[in-house]
């Protein structure tokens, strides 16, 4: 696929886990292409699903890419230190009746995340307190956001920002969560080793068996 005879390639937007990361650690080698594409002038974004602090821990320094698009549309990150936050944080009545059921959960600036097996439990509790949250699922984990806050919400703030278009991006990601954001962009990249549903949805497929064939 040679990009720049379809569009003007100026966006690259990058799920994280799955995507560009095994078991929370970046591959070196799509480090080094970000950089390439960076050098480029191309915009490199990160669209993660993860809370921001989370992914500090495990990603180090965020600086190699443009801006984080973290808790899945929720908290946009800058280099120059700008955070900017779409939605509000689960109230603590919400986070109380988790805690007397002993579902174990963590919480970001506007999202709670917890163990997919512990959805029905969740959705329950959101029911009976008549909460406005929605649930969504990533593999293994469950995300409980606001309503209208996801990774294209996200990444149309960013892109504002750059005064950039989504008709310029190519989003790659992996999992349920990326639905949006692939739908988002002008050009839709699924990997193969990720959601089969993701893929039939998708412009593209990069073919192999982890991040270091979307670095290539």
């Amino acid at each position: 696929m040679d990009l720049e005879d379809i569009m003007k390639f100026g966006v690259l937007a990058l799920d994280y886990d799955g995507t560009v990361a095994r078991e929370g650690v970046l591959d070196p080698e799509v480090r080094t292409a970000i950089t390439e594409a960076r050098a480029r002038g191309i915009v490199v974004i990160l669209a993660t699903g993860r809370i921001l602090s989370d992914l500090k821990r495990v990603a180090g320094n965020l600086d190699f890419v443009d801006a984080v698009v973290a808790e899945n549309g929720a908290v946009q990150s800058f280099p120059n230190g700008q955070i900017r936050l779409v939605g509000y944080r689960p109230p603590h009545v919400f986070l109380d009746e988790l805690s007397r059921r002993g579902i174990q959960f963590q919480v970001g600036e506007c999202i709670g995340e917890s163990d997919a097996a512990s959805a029905p439990q969740i959705l329950e509790v959101i029911r009976q307190l008549e909460l406005q949250l929605v649930l969504l699922f990533n593999r293994s984990r469950l995300m409980v956001l606001p309503p209208a806050v996801s990774k294209s919400t996200g990444l149309q703030e960013v892109l504002n920002v750059f005064r950039l278009s989504t008709h310029n991006a190519v989003g790659i990601g992996d999992a349920e969560n990326d639905h949006d954001l692939l739908s988002a962009c002008e050009i839709a990249v699924a990997v193969s080793w990720g959601s089969p549903a993701l893929q039939k949805d998708a412009d593209e497929i990069v073919d192999g068996d982890g991040p270091r064939a979307v670095a290539e």
